[in-house]
């Protein structure tokens, strides 16, 4: 399994999001967010409880990823766009990709970002789900 790091995030995601996804917000110095969120977020994913990961397969990885984007805030401005971006982008690295379009995925941001912090189980089964259904191999 290929994970994130920090650094990836300003390199690749912070710069494609600034980029591509300029929309009427544009996103701030990479260096004005919220000190440690973004690891926080990054770290989730390595999670484990008495050496069992708690988030084995890919798909819970990528869809603990994006919401732990969303919901954590680690940037000033353009938390959704960075999720959408670094989601695809944990994907790409693990040689998969999700069959949507940037607007759709978007839209799932918006919702995560719109949902309640106790539903959080019930987001993840839900971007798990449409992971599991949109998921194929990158190339193909």
């Amino acid at each position: 399994m290929v994970y994130l790091t920090v650094e990836d995030i300003k390199n690749i995601c912070f710069e494609y999001a600034r980029a591509h996804l300029a929309y009427d917000e544009p996103l701030p110095s990479f260096e004005t967010r919220f000190p440690n969120r973004l690891e926080a977020a990054l770290a989730v994913l390595k999670q484990s409880f008495s050496g069992t990961p708690v988030y084995p397969k890919l798909s819970e990885q990528a869809a603990v990823l994006f919401y732990e984007m969303v919901k954590q805030h680690p940037f000033l401005n353009g938390n959704k766009r960075l999720a959408c971006v670094s989601f695809m982008t944990f994907l790409s690295l693990n040689e998969k990709w999700v069959r949507t379009s940037w607007k759709s995925l978007y839209d799932i941001a918006v919702t995560v970002a719109n949902s309640r912090t106790e539903n959080r189980e019930g987001v993840l089964s839900l971007l798990k789900e449409f992971i599991e259904n949109n998921l194929y191999e990158r190339g193909h």
